[in-house]
């Protein structure tokens, strides 16, 4: 079994950059490129004159419709110096060689490598004629290679190395438009540093194989620290700062690769945040939060809905944390946050476990016929007749949720809307005739389904604008993470 093969074309590190190994096929191209020809176009037509016994430097000039005085200068300066004509004006055997040289085809081909998106199957915009290759150390226990950093400490890097997806395809036409790309980016880096590299140049080619080189180059994630993007991919080539044409394939797989998100969110320390400027810095939390939902959390993008609620959770939880001193608006928009992703999780257990609305009282709205609240201690039994014969409520939730008035409740039956008691009431409801309700896996202490009415009581108290008894700061990190490991405990149901 072949060795994996690592290029590595940059070896400058981007401030808080982490490694990544990118995956590419490599294709070999050969190119004709043009010859460094050793005269220029009068050299060469005086010479040629020069061969065919045409030696006066008068006659030369009429036949050239040059000024007499330039074919002498030329012939003095820099056909003789150079060996290519004697002082009686014939041709020397240098001058036969570098005569011929120039009537020959001024073209030799040269062979040299394009690059293929392991990931999204579309050409990257560089062109080299090496493969500058590095070897790993070792490789480790999980089967990744770990390269050695510095010799004299002995440091290393663990680059996460993603998987080549596509297959290598030829499209000529779309190599070429990379090409084109790649020019562009060559020539604008090189009046920013005239140290680069020389461009390759490439007017037309063709694939010396019928099949591609799966390979690896090196690059780097690391932090935007003065745009608007939370991180960035390295050029692998060093010819820009960053790759926009990786960053793109890299968001469309981070929902599908925990690891990979987990990696790139680590790549940034938290405290960047407390840098910024408030603004700044609730947009940074919130890119993180998203890359966290996607590592942490990735079965919540099965529910747009808890995604949405997850994501703005996590953010409001490390911006207020963030925070020296906090305003009790931060602290109310975390609580609204966290009662909204527990009624999030509700309703998308309650639309798979929806009870019969006709196990409770009817009622006619339009000919307002009918049970339209419960009768004094009606909402109790039906509760208490569930924990006996279901076993997994106790009596406080028995007596909490009891309070809930009747109308909500066949709301958040029919319409899977309402408020979170009444969601769910109409799935505690549900227990009465579902073997699988999700609630039955769990015992009360796991369930706390107490502390999720707190919530509600506790959002509700702010909602009146009370003065006392607000969740401060911490109770309301608290519930919000409660709220989180709430909504986590049923990922299988959603």
């Amino acid at each position: 079994m072949a060795a994996d093969r690592y290029l590595r074309f940059d070896v400058r590190r981007p401030t808080g950059g982490r490694p990544l190994l990118w995956p590419v096929r490599v294709w070999k191209v050969l190119y004709p490129t043009n010859r460094v020809l050793k005269l220029n176009l009068f050299q060469q037509a005086i010479l040629g004159l020069a061969r065919a016994r045409c030696q006066d430097s008068s006659e030369m000039a009429e036949l050239l419709g040059l000024d007499r005085e330039l074919v002498a200068f030329i012939i003095a300066t820099q056909l003789i110096p150079n060996g290519w004509m004697t002082t009686l004006g014939s041709v020397t055997s240098q001058g036969e060689r570098v005569l011929e040289e120039a009537q020959d085809a001024s073209e030799e081909v040269r062979m040299g490598y394009a690059y293929q998106d392991a990931i999204s199957g579309n050409w990257l915009p560089r062109f080299t004629e090496k493969l500058l290759e590095i070897e790993a150390k070792r490789i480790d226990e999980r089967g990744y290679p770990v390269f050695l950093r510095d010799l004299d400490s002995g440091k290393e890097d663990r680059p996460f190395r993603l998987n080549h997806f596509r297959e290598g395809t030829l499209d000529t036409a779309a190599l070429f438009d990379a090409f084109q790309r790649y020019r562009t980016d060559h020539d604008h880096a090189k009046q920013r540093d005239d140290e680069l590299s020389a461009r390759v140049r490439i007017e037309s080619l063709s694939f010396v194989e019928n099949s591609a080189q799966p390979m690896w180059l090196w690059t780097w994630i690391f932090p935007d620290e003065a745009g608007p993007q939370t991180w960035l991919v390295a050029d692998p080539f060093g010819i820009q700062l960053a790759a926009s044409w990786l960053r793109k394939p890299l968001q469309e797989i981070l929902p599908r690769n925990a690891g990979l998100a987990r990696y790139v969110a680590n790549a940034f320390g938290e405290t960047r945040s407390n840098e910024m400027p408030a603004e700044e810095s609730q947009r940074f939390i919130e890119s993180q939060s998203r890359l966290n939902v996607l590592a942490d959390y990735s079965w919540a993008l099965k529910s747009p809905l808890i995604e949405g609620y997850l994501t703005d959770t996590l953010s409001q939880v490390a911006f207020l944390k963030s925070l020296e001193k906090p305003w009790q608006i931060h602290i109310d928009a975390l609580l609204t946050s966290a009662q909204s992703l527990v009624e999030g999780a509700l309703k998308e257990l309650l639309r798979q476990h929806k009870p019969d609305i006709r196990v409770l009282p009817y009622w006619n709205p339009k000919e307002r016929t009918g049970q339209r609240n419960w009768k004094d201690g009606q909402a109790y039994r039906f509760l208490e007749e569930i924990r006996e014969y279901r076993g997994v409520l106790n009596l406080e939730v028995v007596e909490q949720l009891s309070r809930q008035e009747l109308d909500p409740i066949r709301t958040a039956i029919r319409s899977g809307n309402s408020s979170l008691k009444a969601l769910l009431f109409a799935l505690v409801l549900g227990m009465r005739d579902s073997l699988s309700h999700p609630f039955l896996n769990k015992d009360e202490n796991e369930l706390q389904l107490v502390q999720v009415m707190k919530m509600a009581t506790i959002r509700n108290k702010k909602g009146s604008h009370a003065t006392l008894n607000k969740a401060d700061m911490e109770q309301a990190i608290i519930l919000a993470e409660f709220s989180i490991h709430w909504v986590d405990m049923f990922r299988e149901w959603y």
